[in-house]
């Protein structure tokens, strides 16, 4: 029997970051650390599976898989953390296999990668959350791809990283504006932004379309966005690569994954 079967390889995003061996597979896991773990958080778990051949000298990875065997009870070993510190950055993406979104009453909802290859409008202002391994909400002119080319730019020093996971709030902004402009006491559409802070930001990027991006928050807003905000889908950038994970549409959602869309309003 090979020291690798029936076990797995898992990259946490959200909310915590890790490299994590286990017996357990996707949906078990999923499940386990969000409902079974004593690691408390409140929130999704957003993981994806790393291919269990996935080798690289960061990673002690063959060293902690032998640790992975059953408990003296049978029970499979559920986690076994291989490195919590700089994980994204030494995966290489040629093996990250499917995304895992966990509800926080534990189902899973699996979203394979896809090519993308997405047309965009012009002159369009962005709202990104990124997840790994930094938490900023941003908004921008830049499209997904541009994005993740000059945040991983090794000339960007200040923002950037060697590779970023990030994803997309729906801001239908001409509502928002015309709405505030019409009850100054309108609340925010992003969790933790005072909304005439959201205003005067949108309208400063509008004044100076020349500059990349604009912050609107150094604190993430996923553990209190509704998932439903989150369009488009998932992308993880690299200087030469780009992963992207499609979000299913709500229609889909509802039809064809009804257990897990129903568990978000629980």
């Amino acid at each position: 029997m090979s020291q690798t079967q029936d076990k797995y390889l898992y990259s946490i995003m959200y909310p915590n970051f890790g490299l994590v061996a286990s017996m357990l597979p996707p949906v078990e896991f999923g499940r386990h650390y969000a409902i079974g773990s004593t690691r408390y958080f409140q929130g999704q778990v957003i993981f994806i599976e790393v291919d269990i051949n996935f080798r690289h000298d960061f990673f002690p990875i063959d060293e902690v898989l032998r640790e992975v065997k059953p408990k003296a009870d049978g029970s499979p070993k559920r986690t076994k953390f291989v490195k919590t510190y700089r994980v994204l950055e030494h995966l290489d993406l040629s093996a990250l296999k499917s995304l895992y979104v966990t509800s926080t009453s534990g189902k899973v909802l699996e979203i394979e990668r896809k090519n993308y290859n997405r047309t965009h409008k012009p002159s369009l202002i962005r709202t990104f959350q990124e997840i790994c391994p930094f938490s900023y909400v941003l908004l921008t002119y830049m499209t997904p791809p541009e994005f993740g080319v000059y945040i991983t730019d090794p000339k960007n020093h200040a923002r950037g990283a060697p590779k970023v996971m990030f994803t997309q709030i729906d801001l239908p902004i001409e509502k928002f504006l015309r709405e505030i402009e019409e009850n100054p006491f309108l609340g925010s559409p992003i969790p933790n932004v005072h909304p005439h802070k959201l205003r005067d930001q949108i309208l400063e990027l509008r004044a100076h379309p020349e500059k990349l991006m604009k912050g609107v928050s150094l604190d993430s807003a996923l553990s209190r966005l509704p998932f439903l905000r989150l369009r488009t889908g998932f992308w993880i950038a690299a200087p030469n690569e780009f992963v992207y994970y499609p979000i299913p549409d709500r229609e889909t959602l509802e039809n064809e994954h009804s257990a897990w869309f129903k568990s978000l309003s629980q």
